[in-house]
């Protein structure tokens, strides 16, 4: 493990993106389109960039508690859980609830994997969630016969009985090995249980590598002018003092160079002419390639575009609350399951297990919405489903503490369905027999 540990200590040292074998290292790769994709790089294109974003703090946002569940099944509130505080208050001395989560989101969005460390103070108590980087971390399984595999996106499943390890390499210290017990691990969709597939790596390299080389394109014409590449072609051959004027005015400063040369007229002597040598923008569907890597990239995050700003016809209201809803059902909460999963797997003694649940409230997603939380309230309200005082709380009020404003109210017209075509009886009077 020695030459391991040393490459490994070296890894906060810069590198060229353009080196397709240290991008090979860091979990990227020298893509058809010629650009090395990591995910580090692939942050630089804005599409990328507003989906992780956009998922990693819907994620952050949502209000998330500790619960007890009765046996009847209510649920009430752990305040005072270990666990509740370090993701409600305080995860760490140095992030807050909403950059913790943000961060480890991001995480498992480009690279498949989020972990943090669960450090404990000296009574044995869960104290803090340290985040650790992706790429410092390596998951590995002892098997029940001794042998030790260290694990990758594609490695196979472990044998049963085995024991799961991390071995962490820090930006400055010794390597350190934690157990399962010591790690917070979010996992994406994994091939093999241990290690979660990245999305840049394995599903959206090409599709990011190509927006990459179309900016990169669109960038280069407009430093030349927006002009296609092209030779001058001259009848015979130019002398010594005109190809030297020549060059001197198309190099860059020149009299012809640059984004504000554009629109200048070119003066051609001896009956020089030019070429065109490539295709224009329209001929080579240049917008379009970007319209289309956008979608792609979008479809890859599940991601409706219209949360990223792009979107050739402006929605309706009904098609955009559509958008928003399906994001909700078929996007976030995917995500707030496994989350809610990973954290009671991790972060739950084996004795809570049956009694308490960690949750993560997607009715906050309506918070920047009155009309949605007014309907919802009130549909509540009208079947009996939340007192007057609840619903102060629920809008962050005071309750008014009343009595009449403690019970649960019903449209006199209804009733229950046991009593559905009987005479009500009325005060005291007694049903006369015929």
């Amino acid at each position: 493990m020695g030459i391991v540990s040393r490459m490994f200590e070296a890894r906060s040292a810069s590198y060229s993106a353009k080196d397709p074998a240290l991008a090979e290292l860091w979990g990227g790769r020298r893509t058809a389109s010629g650009q090395d994709v990591t995910p580090d790089t692939a942050l630089r294109v804005s599409a990328v960039y507003a989906c992780v974003t956009i998922l990693a703090q819907t994620v952050a946002m949502l209000s998330k508690s500790v619960k007890d569940v009765s046996e009847d099944g209510s649920k009430h509130i752990l305040k005072k859980h270990r666990v509740h505080r370090l993701i409600r208050k305080r995860p760490n001395r140095w992030q807050s609830p909403f950059e913790f989560f943000e961060m480890m989101e991001g995480h498992r969005l480009l690279r498949g994997n989020a972990y943090a460390k669960i450090a404990y103070s000296p009574g044995r108590q869960q104290n803090e969630l340290v985040p650790l980087h992706p790429d410092h971390v390596f998951p590995f399984v002892i098997t029940p016969s001794g042998a030790t595999y260290y694990m990758s996106d594609n490695s196979p499943c472990p044998p049963e009985g085995s024991k799961l390890w991390y071995h962490y390499f820090p930006l400055n210290g010794e390597a350190e090995v934690l157990s399962a017990e010591e790690v917070l691990h979010i996992r994406g969709f994994s091939v093999n249980g241990i290690v979660g597939l990245g999305v840049i790596k394995r599903a959206a390299q090409e599709a990011v590598g190509l927006a990459m080389a179309a900016e990169e394109h669109g960038a280069s014409m407009l430093k030349n002018s927006a002009q296609v590449p092209a030779a001058i072609k001259h009848p015979k051959k130019l002398n010594d003092d005109a190809f030297s004027r020549l060059k001197s005015d198309l190099r860059a400063g020149g009299e012809y160079a640059g984004s504000g040369s554009s629109g200048k007229t070119i003066i051609l002597e001896d009956g020089m002419d030019i070429v065109k040598l490539g295709m224009t923008a329209d001929e080579m569907q240049y917008l379009e390639t970007r319209k289309f890597q956008v979608e792609d990239i979008a479809r890859i995050f599940n991601v409706p575009l219209i949360l990223i700003g792009h979107g050739d016809k402006a929605p309706t209201y009904a098609s955009a609350e559509q958008f928003f809803m399906s994001f909700k059902v078929h996007t976030v909460q995917p995500i707030v399951v496994r989350w809610e999963e990973a954290m009671q797997r991790d972060l739950l003694y084996p004795s809570e297990i049956d009694d308490v649940e960690v949750d993560f409230d997607l009715d906050s997603m309506m918070r920047g919405d009155a009309a949605a939380r007014a309907v919802y309230l009130k549909a509540r309200f009208e079947m009996a489903s939340i007192t007057p005082d609840q619903v102060r709380i629920y809008e962050g009020e005071n309750p008014t503490g009343k009595e009449e404003a403690q019970r649960l109210y019903l449209q006199s017209g209804m009733l229950p369905a046991s009593m559905a075509g009987q005479k009500p009886l009325t005060g005291d009077k007694k049903e006369v027999k015929k």
